[in-house]
């Protein structure tokens, strides 16, 4: 650790000095606009900054590259942002970042990494679905944003910026896009002028696919549609109020049992050769089979309205966001081998209150957030050996106070302090269904009708959680294009609920981060180098897995039974770099390199794993049986230590490569010709630590290539994703009614089209 640590300060040393003498001569530094690589302004910090300017480790994707790149959804994100891994968890979405993150799949999850939406916070593990388009820009800030974000960012946060009205201007773009398994994609905007002082934007999309695997599942069939009216009064005052609706369809996510049975063709949970794979895995009839169908399907929709009032008191800007989201879930999926049916219906209501100082010595900015939701689900789990009938209301309300300010030593030196206060409260009342087969009921003469008991258990919570997290940072300003910036940081996840009726809620989780990095221009803003070099320590970690929950009492003792639980199971520790460059040697070229290696180690990691069938749960660590009483006579809990290991999703080194030229057709406009690669080492999927659940080494390329007439108003692209048809995992999950049997889900196949876009 100290070898890359302090061979990453001295690379970081090497490039500050080398900027220093670069800008020793007084070369003011490049505008936006002007040649050499282009800026990119961030909202990461809570005010308007240049990227290069923000001494936070934050990574920026324009609205332009997430067209090129064919994004239209937030598991796409994991090909343009090495720090990311983000999957599919049938309706839900699962980010990780540096390798924390939360395995969410029930109502009772939240995200380890904050999602923001225009600076509103979206609490749901389902939220980012049907909000990838007409974007100015996605931020990834990276490590704990404990001060300005507060709750839910232990990781870091995903902020996604819309495009927004521009005054005095009428305008929009059309794109239409078709490809390979029958893919259509639309996305147009357009941008009206009301007088001289308003303006209306709207903005749509229409996605629609068949799926990638054998019986149709991991299809795409989205619409969704975004309205924004903003004002300005002259006098200091503006306002933007914004209304979206989507509606996301289709079978939903897939999964393949493994080994792969064909590692050519992506074979569904319900193709027959899938099916017949799984029952003839242990345990076999006539103990009931989970069989998967292929009436999956996915009723999701999601509505939200913001405000967002900016006004100018003179010696500050007072900021004032009420926001209000309802998301409806309504799904069924086989994706995981058995059934998952979950209709729910959530609502949610934000208020953020921010004061921010003007330019000038000492910069501040103080503010307060409350936050309210209530969720209603209704979740069944059904592994036909094995069941779960879940039915819970469950409210969360939460309060912060936070205040962050930087204050200016000299011209060159700042330092920067922050605090936050939350205090989080969590109520659920649940009608919990444990389901577990016992028996048949007369096998002797020949009756194998199956035996299901219910245990009936009405699990209650009134908790809260309180939390002081803080932030502190130095910045030196090396050279008119060179910051060097260090930090010290905290942030922390609320404490989850689950349906359980002794202990039914995990302990907040903790981490603290220490960061150095150095952000750099050179050669005459041809060439930008940035490195950061990142240790953090992970404290209380929440993993949510399926494991055993007291679900009745008896004079016996408590009887257990599987649920879906998070519990706080161990600590870890995270460090690494990650290295930044661009490099425009003309106005017709540049090539990018980000480069990330990350270590990371679980210091402590112990659960409990639950054994339908008794037999030793088939996990890659160290498995001891302990005395505690399952739901059937046949089940047994087990103590798991899996101490050692690294954090899932965690690959030790990923590079995201690219080059792009373009050529100039004179009067006959431009030719811009684009690669870009993705290189991973392995990561593994789940806790389990299975080889069957860990995603090698691999690969994945991407080329387009984009016509432009003269006026810039006309384009037309051609595309190819994943060039090598590489098969890459994207999740894994042991079936919980027979051990050792994992199911994989894929990340996408090569696809290939055409897109044509029109602007005016």
């Amino acid at each position: 650790m100290k070898t890359v640590l302090l061979a990453t300060v001295a690379a970081i040393s090497i490039s500050t000095v080398g900027a220093h003498a670069q800008d020793a001569g007084g070369d003011a530094p490049r505008e936006a606009g002007a040649s050499g690589i282009a800026d990119i302004i961030v909202t990461a910090q809570r005010r308007t900054e240049n990227l290069q300017k923000a001494a936070i480790a934050v990574s920026a994707v324009t609205g332009d590259a997430l067209v090129q790149q064919s994004i239209t959804q937030a598991n796409d994100l994991t090909r343009v942002v090495p720090a990311l891994q983000v999957a599919p968890a049938a309706s839900f979405t699962q980010i990780y970042l540096r390798g924390v993150g939360t395995f969410g799949a029930n109502a009772f999850a939240e995200q380890g990494v904050a999602f923001n939406l225009d600076g509103v916070y979206l609490s749901r593990p389902a939220a980012p679905a049907g909000l990838f388009y007409d974007l100015e820009r996605v931020e990834v800030l990276k490590g704990p944003q404990g001060t300005l974000y507060g709750r839910n960012a232990t990781g870091g946060a995903v902020n996604v910026i819309t495009a927004k009205p521009k005054l005095g201007e009428t305008s929009g773009y059309i794109n239409a896009e078709y490809g390979n398994y029958d893919a259509i994609k639309g996305s147009a905007a357009l941008n009206l002028p009301i007088g001289d002082s308003a303006a209306f934007r709207i903005a749509g999309q229409y996605v629609k696919r068949d799926g990638y695997y054998s019986d149709g599942y991991d299809d795409e069939d989205t619409q969704a549609i975004r309205a924004q009216l903003r004002g300005e009064t002259g006098t200091g005052l503006d306002a933007t109020l914004s209304v979206d609706y989507a509606h996301v369809g289709g079978m939903g996510s897939g999964g393949t049992i493994m080994p792969l049975l064909d590692g050519k063709h992506r074979l569904g949970p319900s193709d027959p050769r899938v099916i017949a794979a799984y029952v003839s895995r242990s345990p076999t009839a006539p103990v009931p089979q989970a069989i998967a169908r292929n009436d999956g399907y996915q009723d999701n929709g999601f509505f939200g309205a913001a405000l967002t009032v900016n006004a100018d008191l003179g010696f500050a800007t007072l900021t004032v966001v009420p926001a209000y989201r309802k998301t409806d879930l309504d799904f069924r999926s086989y994706a995981s081998s058995f059934l998952i049916d979950i209709q729910e219906k959530s609502s949610q209501m934000s208020l953020e209150t921010r004061l921010a100082s003007r330019s000038g010595p000492l910069e501040w900015v103080v503010g307060g957030f409350y936050f309210a939701e209530d969720v209603s689900a209704r979740q069944r789990f059904d592994q036909a050996s094995n069941g779960t009938r879940i039915n819970s209301q469950l409210d969360t309300e939460s309060l912060a106070a936070f205040g962050q300010a930087t204050l200016s030593l000299s011209q060159q030196l700042r330092v920067t302090g922050g605090l936050r206060y939350t205090t989080d409260g969590k109520r659920q009342a649940t009608e919990a269904h444990t389901l577990p087969f016992v028996g048949f009921v007369n096998p002797a003469q020949g009756n194998f009708t199956p035996i299901i008991l219910d245990i009936v258990s009405n699990p209650r919570s009134d908790v809260n959680f309180n939390k002081l997290t803080w932030k502190a940072g130095v910045e030196f300003d090396a050279g008119p294009r060179s910051l060097l910036y260090a930090s010290a940081a905290t942030g922390f996840k609320s404490g989850a609920l689950f349906a359980a009726t002794g202990r039914n809620y995990s302990a907040p989780e903790n981490m603290t981060a220490y960061t150095i990095g150095s952000k750099n221009r050179f050669f005459d803003n041809k060439v930008q180098l940035n490195a950061e070099a990142f240790y953090w320590k992970y404290k209380d970690q929440q993993i949510s897995h399926l494991g055993p929950v007291q679900v009745a009492s008896t004079p016996g003792g408590p009887i257990y039974g599987p649920v879906f639980t998070t519990e706080n199971a161990g600590r870890s520790t995270i460090y690494g770099i990650e290295l930044e460059a661009l490099f425009q040697p003309t106005p017709n070229d540049q090539l990018s390199a980000n480069i990330q290696y990350l270590h990371s180690k679980y210091d402590e990691l112990t659960y409990q794993a639950y054994s339908t069938t008794g037999t030793a749960p088939v996990i890659g660590c160290a498995v001891t049986p302990t005395s505690q009483t399952g739901a059937s006579a046949a089940a047994r809990i087990y103590d798991v230590d899996c101490s050692g290991r690294p954090l899932v999703n965690a690959p030790k080194w990923v590079f995201n490569l690219g080059y792009e030229h373009g050529f100039v057709l004179g009067d006959h406009g431009r030719l811009t010709a684009g690669v870009d690669t993705r290189i991973e080492t392995s990561r593994y999927l789940s806790l389990d630590f299975l080889e069957l659940g860990r995603q090698g080494s691999y690969m994945m390329s991407n080329a387009r290539l984009t016509y432009e007439t003269p006026s810039g108003k006309l384009s037309v692209t051609g595309f190819i994703n994943n060039i090598e048809n590489e098969l890459v995992f994207a999740n894994s999950l042991q079936s919980p009614a027979k051990p050792g049997v994992i199911y994989n889900q894929l990340r996408p196949p090569r696809t290939y089209g055409i897109r044509a876009g029109v602007r005016f």
